[in-house]
């Protein structure tokens, strides 16, 4: 009898045995996921990709005037002066990924003379494009009268005008950096217009195109984000 009741108590400590034992083992990670792939799926979006020279089947995006900017399926059609950064749309080929797009710069081909692609943010592809020194041209009203002295500012002022695109861009890159500035309008403003010419020919800077940005009293011909990125 006493035999007996004795055997549910034995295999009760038995199995409370096993599970502390189990217990005490060391965590482990989940083993990883295995999918089965596609042979015949596209390749990788971040594979390497290329424009051949003299490819027929991309769309060419540049900056173009003002800037507005321009299509052409043809890399000699780029104008030289917006070969340095040019969007690429691949008719025939692999995709970027999400959220971004392809470009290359035609001016820097490979030892087979294709054209090497990177990624860019989509968002940001007008911006880098126009940032590369782009402007747009301008004249300065006749009969400004310059003022002999103009005070040293310590912050940021934008010359401007209303229909300028790149400088449209170029108050998109302060407002995205958190930069606070001051934007004047020269075809709007007379005051602002030979306040300009003043700075300009004290310095030297050539003047017809904006935008003109003034920080801390240098200033910037057009929108050159590699020099503002040292300057803020």
């Amino acid at each position: 009898m006493t035999r007996l009741r004795a055997r549910p108590t034995l295999r009760f400590l038995a199995s409370a045995a096993v599970l502390v034992a189990l217990a005490c083992e060391p965590e482990r990670p989940p083993a990883p996921k295995i999918e089965a792939t596609d042979p015949d799926a596209p390749p990788a979006a971040d594979a390497e990709a290329f424009l051949e020279p003299g490819a027929s089947d991309a769309i060419l995006t540049y900056a173009g005037d003002r800037g507005v900017f321009a299509d052409t399926s043809k890399v000699d059609a780029v104008p030289p002066e917006a070969r340095g950064l040019v969007r690429v749309k691949l008719l025939s080929g692999p995709e970027a990924p999400a959220g971004t797009v392809w470009v290359t710069n035609l001016g820097a081909a490979e030892a087979d003379g294709r054209f090497r692609l990177r990624t860019v943010p989509r968002d940001l592809f007008e911006e880098l494009a126009l940032g590369e020194g782009r402007s747009s041209d301008v004249s300065l009203p006749e009969g400004l009268r310059p003022p002999e002295q103009v005070a040293k500012v310590e912050g940021v002022i934008v010359y401007k005008t209303a229909w300028c695109g790149v400088c449209k861009k170029l108050e998109g890159y302060l407002k995205r950096k958190g930069v606070d500035y001051e934007a004047k309008d020269i075809e709007k403003d007379r005051a602002a217009a030979a306040e300009l010419q003043a700075k300009a020919q004290a310095q030297g800077v050539r003047t017809g195109s904006v935008p003109v940005i003034d920080v801390g009293g240098q200033l910037i011909v057009g929108f050159d984000r590699a020099r503002l990125e040292q300057l803020l």
